[in-house]
């Protein structure tokens, strides 16, 4: 038998390990959603599910909804940067890192409204994009004024949305 890879054993469970070096070359982490398919000829394939497209995509048609109802600027975010966002600020929002501090509020599958200089706006409010089991990033508004609670609500709304239809499986 010929190999052209790294040779795992399954172990008393059914698992494989994906080596390190594919895991990083390939950016599979913990929690990424992978599809298993049984081709014909009985090879078995692994693939890495891609929600960033269909994330940027989705988040961008429900950005320019809250943005165009609430006046504010409207962004979603991947659980690395923002992707897509909408109304007269998301120039100084979208391509913009996440810091460790929201990243980990996301995955808490928190929200919240805040003050505070961000990004040059006084305020904003966030929430998670949640699947039934997944968290797949975060929809944020940021304006000159405090968001209240119904916006929160608008966004956590907008957040299940966009997570249910990212959820694959």
């Amino acid at each position: 038998m010929r190999t052209t890879g790294i040779v795992r054993r399954l172990d008393e469970l059914g698992r494989i390990v994906i080596p390190r070096e594919y895991r990083r070359l390939y950016s599979i982490n913990i929690g990424d959603p992978l599809e298993i398919v049984a081709m014909e000829n009985g090879d078995i394939v692994i693939s890495k599910i891609s929600t960033e497209s269909d994330l940027a995509a989705l988040g961008r048609s429900a950005c320019e909804s809250l943005a165009t109802e609430f006046g504010l600027t409207a962004a979603a975010a991947n659980l690395k940067t923002f992707v897509t966002g909408a109304g007269g600020g998301k120039g100084a929002v979208v391509g913009k890192e996440l810091t460790p501090e929201f990243i980990k509020l996301l995955k808490d599958r928190r929200s919240g409204i805040g003050g505070g200089t961000v990004f040059g706006f006084s305020y904003m409010a966030y929430a998670p994009i949640l699947g039934s089991s997944d968290v797949f990033g975060g929809i944020f508004l940021f304006g000159g004024i405090q968001p209240d609670e119904a916006k929160l609500a608008s966004l956590k709304i907008a957040g299940r949305l966009i997570g249910d239809s990212l959820q694959k499986f």
